[in-house]
């Protein structure tokens, strides 16, 4: 499945002035209160709408799992696929859209497919239930965008990368307490994020290859069902590593799952969250320690001189967004007795909001990189009216002459308006630290190798 079939926009809730029979209904029809209806369902199609295409799919294999267990025939089985190609050129074309009394993506498919096949389509559904159905179109809807992610991230990884070798040894003051403490480089500090966003890749992985990539549909409403289904070989059909054993668990899992993805989002969003601060901080007028490319920064309506970087703003503000979804999904599935709940649909929201977020922001983030650069002359004169910058490297070649540290510690710390130091001994200083990571030896083509280890 491609992001290619996802519409940009998300539709706005349609309704008609008809009762349509539920798919739950049994001897009667019901007019169901439209409040309670709009309250039910209002919103949650808008989630469901996206996810057609997942469903479509994992309807797709459970058709091909009925008739390998001859539920259904294998012309009905190529009546379902075609039923469900009609589906998915349909959605395509933007004419397949959920309405409120649809109630949810499952119903609209199980309804179309049996207004066009007959008792074929009211086949469709034998053994799942509408639990398992979501989740795992849920669950591969998951595993595709966290791909996405995983490539943008990778992407942006490899910007820092170039950023930090381009520009390795371009000195800069490095900071504690807000204060100027040791020189460093931009080399160094850019690297930081490449290094970071390495381990939020890691996590993403490990959260997607080892927890998401399990397959949960066969479950039935959580409880299994009278069939003896292969559900390993479901789970192949459809493309996941491995099958979610115990059916109760499949449900209790819906929204911890989700929510592990959300937490590695918020990894993600931590480190460019690091990265915007930073930025504004050195790109303040006092400071002037990057260039920015007006294609990038916003102005004022008011104040002509304003250049402002608005981008890294919105970053740094979506970060405890990104947080907040996180948490809700947390607080959701809280206090739930096992089993299928209703609510569990309000996670959609936060899950969707943290997802695309965060793929916004890693394209924010490389769109910022590329389009700075150091102000190498500001940031020496910097770094030369700051004499106690290097006192601790002072102190340390008192070591090697033999003095114990803390007396030097003691020595320099008493003189630091005797410091003198010019760009020469600023680079000579900068290279003395060969230790690995040391702005002399920053093992950029270590992390560019890891980079392309990760890309799959």
């Amino acid at each position: 499945m491609s992001d290619s079939c996802v519409p940009i926009s998300t539709p706005k809730i349609e309704t008609k002035g008809v009762i349509k029979k539920k798919i739950w209904f049994k001897k009667k029809e019901v007019s169901l209160n439209k409040v309670v209806e709009e309250y039910n369902s209002g919103e949650d199609i808008l989630y469901d709408q996206e996810m057609i295409p997942d469903d479509v799919w994992c309807s797709r294999c459970y058709a091909r799992l009925l008739e390998r267990h001859d539920l259904i025939t294998k012309d009905e089985l190529v009546e379902l696929e075609g039923g469900l190609d009609e589906i998915l050129d349909l959605y395509k074309r933007g004419e397949f859209i959920l309405r409120l009394e649809d109630e949810d993506c499952h119903t609209k498919i199980e309804d179309y497919l049996i207004d066009r096949l007959g008792d074929t389509g009211k086949k469709i559904h034998t053994g799942r239930s509408r639990n398992d159905q979501v989740l795992v179109m849920m669950r591969w809807f998951l595993k595709r965008k966290a791909s996405t992610i995983n490539n943008k991230a990778l992407e942006l990884a490899s910007v820092f990368v170039d950023f930090a070798k381009k520009y390795e040894m371009v000195p800069m003051p490095g900071y504690t307490h807000m204060q100027k403490a040791m020189p460093t480089t931009v080399g160094t500090w850019m690297g930081s994020f490449a290094e970071s966003l390495v381990d939020d890749i890691r996590l993403l992985n490990t959260i997607t290859d080892q927890i998401v990539d399990q397959n949960p549909l066969g479950s039935g409403a959580g409880y299994g069902s009278p069939f003896d289904f292969d559900r390993d070989w479901l789970s192949k059909e459809i493309g996941f590593s491995k099958t979610q054993n115990n059916v109760i668990y499949c449900h209790n899992s819906r929204g911890k799952i989700e929510g592990l993805v959300l937490e590695a989002c918020c990894q993600i969003m931590l480190t460019l969250n690091k990265l915007a601060s930073d930025l504004l901080f050195f790109t303040t007028q006092e400071f002037q320690f990057f260039n920015i490319d007006d294609g990038i920064a916003t102005g004022s309506s008011i104040m002509p001189q304003k250049k402002n970087l608005d981008v890294a703003e919105l970053i740094r503000g979506r970060t405890p967004t990104v947080l907040a979804c996180r948490n809700e999904m947390t607080m959701n599935i809280t206090n739930k007795i096992s089993g299928y709940h209703r609510d569990g649909q309000e996670i959609k929201r936060p899950l969707f909001l943290g997802l695309k977020y965060t793929e916004m922001s890693l394209d924010a983030a490389a769109a910022i990189i590329q389009n700075i650069s150091p102000n190498r002359e500001v940031m020496v004169k910097s770094m030369l009216g700051c004499p106690g910058l290097f006192a601790a490297h002072k102190a340390f070649e008192k070591v090697k002459e033999g003095m114990t540290f803390r007396d030097a510690y003691r020595e320099i710390g008493s003189n630091i308006d005797k410091i003198e130091v010019d760009e020469a001994d600023i680079d000579r200083m900068l290279k003395m630290s060969k230790h690995q990571g040391g702005t002399g030896n920053l093992g950029l083509e270590k992390v560019e190798a890891e980079i392309k280890s990760l890309m799959k």
